[in-house]
Parts: C-alpha cells; structure tokens; sequence
C-alpha cells in the first residue's frame, strides 16, 4: 500500500513540477507546493528522515526561503509524525534532534497555538537524551503552552506544561545562566498562580529562587506545602536546609538535614550523597573539620562505590592541611533536632500564593531591568 501511495504521490508531483516548469503562476507553484507536502507527510510517516529533509528544504525554496505559517503548520505536523515514528531510533542516537531541531528554525507559527505545541511534543519524549533540549526550550519558549496543556490526563500524573516546566527547571538549575532562569521562575510562577498545578511545582520553583538568591523567609513559605504532602520524603527536608545559614540557624539548618537523612534510610545512599556533603560542608564553615571530615569521608566512600565522579572542589578540600592532619570525629547532637523541625513544620500553611505575587513582581521587574541593562550594553559595543 505504501509503494502504491507514493507512486501516485510522485505522478502528481511530476505532473505539479512540468505545469510549474511551463509557467510559474501562483496556481501552479500552489500545486506543486500541496504535491510536495503530501511527499513530505508520506515521509515522515515512513520515518524517512532523509527523504524528509530533501523534501522539506524543497518546500522552503520554492516559498523563496521564508515558510508562510500555514505550510508550517503543515510541517509541524509532519515532524510530530516523524519523531513518532522515528522514537526507538532517536533515543538510542539523539543527535538526530539536532537536524530536526535546525529543520524546525525555518518554521513561521503564530504562537500559542495547537501546532505549535505539537513541536514541543516531538521532543519531549527524549528530554532525558538529547544535549539540545535547553537550546530547543529557550528558542521555544514555554511561555507559548496553551490552557488545555496544563490538564492533566487520566493516565498522567502531571499535566504536559507542568511536566516541561520542571524539567527544563532540573537542567537549568545546572546552569549559569541566571537570566534564563530568572525568565523560567517567572513563567513557571505565573503558571502557578493560574493554573491547577502539583504541589511538586512548588519544589521546583524554590530550586529556581534559591539559585537566583531569594528571601529565605519566602522561600521556605513556598516550599512549606510541598513539606505538607510530603513529610516523610528526604528531598524537601533537605531543600529546607538550604535556606538556613550556618552562623544565624545552625539548629534548624542541621536538624533538617539529619532529618532528611532519616527520611532517606529507604534511598539509594547514591542517591543521598548530597545530603553528607552539605552536612560536610556545614561543619568546615563552622572550622569543626573532624566533623566535617567525618561526613565527607562518608560522602568519598559511596562515590567510590558507585564510581562516581567526585567533584574538583571536594578534591581541592581532601589536599588542604587540615584535611590531611585531623582524625574524622562523628558529632555530637546537643538538641532535639525532630522538635526544632517539628516547629519549622507546624508553621506550614497555604501562604504561598501571596508571597508568589510578591516574588513575581520582583522577577518581572529584576528581568525587565535585566533586559534593559543587556540593551543598554549592547548599543555601546
């Protein structure tokens, strides 16, 4: 059947291409161009990518380098259809993205809109694999989800913009691209305050303020009703104890993370690793280095289990004197440390919606200053 749909394609592509040869009027360069997308939709319904993108690039010249949106929409269309059927392929080689990616550079689509999404959806499935999928996020830009990708599917726990925002928020927090994520927090606060998302949004957006260096106060405030969901979970205990500084809150900084390593004894230790060198870490600031060694001794062993790299600052701290001098010594707890994150807990309430206000009008103005800043430096280069 696929052998007969395409001859019949490539007959009317020849009779399009002659009529189009004799005379280029509007009407044949419309027929020709209907014939070479319906080759190119064959294409990608049969996973040819070559095929796709000589078809695609013939398209693109016959429309003078500039695609009108409504071709687009149709090629939207057919690099969903690609992916779909090229997905086994492109997850164990991802660099294929970086043609269809550079394919869909070319696309002209007034956003938000259906098609435009579908564009999202092609590369969503190998968010995990594919190197380009930042790149990809900041041309795409996730301001551009319409409502209905914010409802969640029967067979999903998250809905689709929910699911982008917080993963794209996982590798940018990896980054330093402060402007990006300053961009990101605002879009994904805005989605917060209008839509029904997760509580899990929640977790992912404090990441975000932390790195862009926030009031610990409203930052705990945000993070407080994932807390409430999640109790017995390491992870917000220990995100928690991030917004502690040593010398002011040593109490509740430490009683969080020994709490999120209660939480954790069920965990990978691969997995809680972070948690011994902030512990690590905690202790060097406060120049108590047997207690600091003791932890980051820990931290050593399980990377060595796991042959996992160690980072340069971890091997930086194991050459310093003190390091090599001291005998690890494992600290002594002087307070009740589940009491001190029992009243941390208590004070958990459904306040983040005001403070979000709060914070998003600062994000929009720091990100408009940026921006202006950025303007204002470029024109005197």
């Amino acid at each position: 059947m696929a052998y007969e749909e395409i001859e019949i394609i490539t007959k009317n592509l020849e009779i399009s291409y002659g009529e189009f040869c004799r005379e280029q009027s509007e009407n044949n360069r419309k027929q020709l161009l209907n014939s070479l997308l319906k080759i190119c939709y064959f294409y990608a319904k049969e996973g040819n990518l070559e095929a796709f993108e000589k078809t695609f690039i013939q398209i693109r010249n016959l429309e003078n380098q500039m695609l009108t949106e409504k071709t687009s929409i149709c090629l939207a269309e057919c690099i969903f259809r690609l992916t779909l059927i090229l997905k086994g392929k492109i997850m164990q080689y991802p660099e294929i993205l970086d043609d269809i990616f550079t394919l869909m550079l070319d696309l002209r689509i007034n956003t938000p809109c259906r098609e435009y999404t579908l564009l999202y959806k092609s590369v969503h499935k190998f968010r995990k694999v594919w190197n380009g999928y930042v790149d990809f996020c900041r041309w795409w830009n996730l301001e551009n989800f319409l409502a209905e990708d914010f409802i969640i599917d029967k067979s999903s726990k998250m809905s689709l913009a929910e699911s982008a925002l917080i993963f794209y928020s996982k590798r940018l927090t990896n980054t330093q691209f402060e402007e990006d994520i300053a961009k990101l927090a605002l879009t994904f606060i805005n989605a917060k305050q209008k839509y029904n998302l997760t509580v899990y949004s929640n977790y992912y957006i404090v990441k975000l303020l932390l790195q862009l260096k926030f009031d610990n106060n409203q930052i705990r405030s945000v993070l407080k009703p994932f807390i409430a969901v999640k109790p017995f979970k390491p992870w917000g205990w220990h995100l928690m104890s991030k917004t502690f500084s040593v010398i002011n809150n040593f109490n509740e900084k430490y009683a969080c993370l020994l709490l999120a390593l209660n939480f954790g004894k069920e965990f990978n230790d691969g997995i809680l690793n972070g948690i011994y060198l902030d512990l690590a870490l905690m202790f060097k600031d406060l120049n108590k280095y047997a207690n600091s060694k003791f932890f980051l001794e820990i931290f050593l062993s399980i990377k060595a289990r796991y042959g996992h790299k160690i980072p340069d600052f971890v091997i930086k701290i194991t050459r310093e004197s003190w390091y090599k001098s001291v005998s690890s010594e494992r600290p002594n707890t002087h307070f009740d440390y589940k009491e001190v994150c029992r009243g941390i807990y208590r004070q958990t309430k459904d306040v983040d919606s005001v403070l979000l206000n709060e914070i998003s009008a600062k994000l929009e103005n720091d990100f408009n200053e940026t921006l202006q800043w950025s303007k204002d430096w470029y024109e005197t280069m």
